[in-house]
């Protein structure tokens, strides 16, 4: 079994109930188990213009799965949630849903398809505030920094005017564990 954490985001519809419906049908899966999800966080759009907040939390699962797998996974339960892509379009677009593969273990890879960890992961306060919640402890396979190294970097950096202000609130707070 590998630990993998999981982004989940959604900024149409609504998002409290897409989180949680993607998360169960994630459980539902033989080889995943829900270890926990984050609180919900709210927060304005990161990287792209949109007039939609996005509602957004973190998931730690176990998994058989390899990373491949697991993704081709997050893309079906993205697809099943209304998810579309619009191939034309340039740069992010609104989601119904957006799972993303943060991190799966210790692996680092670097494929067309899949970049291990996370390439954003540093840079988003949507990521790490939830992620900080659940596992604030877990290295960072290529930093070697803690989760919460990182948020409060991010928040230092955001502070001095390094990178852009990003707005977040936590609306709820709930926190799944392990099925039986």
């Amino acid at each position: 079994m590998t630990l993998a954490f999981l982004g989940f985001g959604s900024n149409l519809g609504d998002g409290r109930q897409l989180v949680q419906s993607a998360w169960n049908r994630l459980a539902a899966e033989e080889r995943v188990v829900p270890l926990q999800l984050s609180s919900l966080y709210v927060t304005e759009a990161v990287g792209m213009v949109s007039s939609s907040l996005f509602t957004n939390a973190v998931g730690m699962v176990e998994t058989e799965l390899g990373p491949l797998e697991l993704l081709h996974l997050l893309l079906r339960v993205e697809t099943e949630h209304g998810r579309e892509r619009d191939g034309d379009a340039a740069g992010y677009q609104d989601r119904s849903l957006d799972l993303d593969l943060l991190y799966f273990g210790d692996t680092v890879c670097r494929l067309p398809e899949l970049i291990l960890p996370h390439p954003h992961i540093a840079s988003r306060l949507f990521v790490l505030a939830p992620l900080a919640q659940i596992e604030p402890c877990f290295r960072d396979p290529l930093s070697g920094q803690t989760v919460e190294e990182m948020y409060q970097q991010l928040l230092c950096r955001i502070q001095r005017g390094e990178v852009p202000a990003q707005s977040i609130s936590r609306i709820e707070r709930w926190i799944v564990t392990r099925k039986e």
